[in-house]
């Protein structure tokens, strides 16, 4: 049923808590799906393994009806939910988290400072030249120089060239 989802994939199926927090730790999977039942865990034990993975979605699924009473997760889902529900469940959290991570890429945007380095960067100046055309230290040209690197995960100069022609920082008649 889970595989009607589109991209998603079981990765393991697992009947201890140790053997849970172990493939959990190592695989990372975006959602997770446990019968807190099965592994005799606390809520604690809950909590403090999954709930501190941040991209992890923790979805509980019992046949005890107050579930959501005593543990906290991203949703709970009971053994005699029909398929749609579940799916619908698992589809929602999908979405949330797809939301997340488009929120936090488009919060990795350069700001206007960045894009006035990266277009001199673009051009071909040094740190130097550009930390003189700005009237800024070389230091805070490398310091944005790394933030940009990081936000946009290009390293070299040829790959920020082409991310600032592309992103109309620069025309290509300007590139030297």
């Amino acid at each position: 049923m889970i595989q009607k989802l589109g991209n998603a994939e079981i990765l393991q199926s697992i009947s201890n808590k140790e053997e849970l927090y172990d493939i959990a730790n190592r695989l990372k999977p975006d959602v997770l799906i446990a019968n807190p039942n099965m592994l005799n865990s606390t809520s604690e034990d809950l909590k403090r393994h999954f709930l501190n993975a941040k991209k992890m979605s923790l979805v509980l699924i019992s046949d005890d009806e107050s579930i959501d009473t005593k543990y906290k997760a991203d949703a709970f889902l009971h053994y005699n939910d029909n398929q749609n529900k579940i799916l619908t469940t698992l589809e929602e959290i999908i979405d949330r988290k797809a939301k997340k991570e488009s929120n936090n890429k488009s919060n990795e945007t350069l700001s206007a400072r960045e894009q006035n380095i990266l277009k001199h960067i673009a051009l071909g100046l040094t740190n130097k030249e550009i930390a003189d055309q700005l009237f800024i230290s070389i230091h805070t040209v490398v310091t944005h120089r790394k933030n940009i690197t990081q936000k946009l995960g290009i390293k070299s100069v040829s790959g920020l060239t082409v991310y600032a022609i592309l992103n109309n920082l620069i025309s290509m008649d300007e590139v030297k």
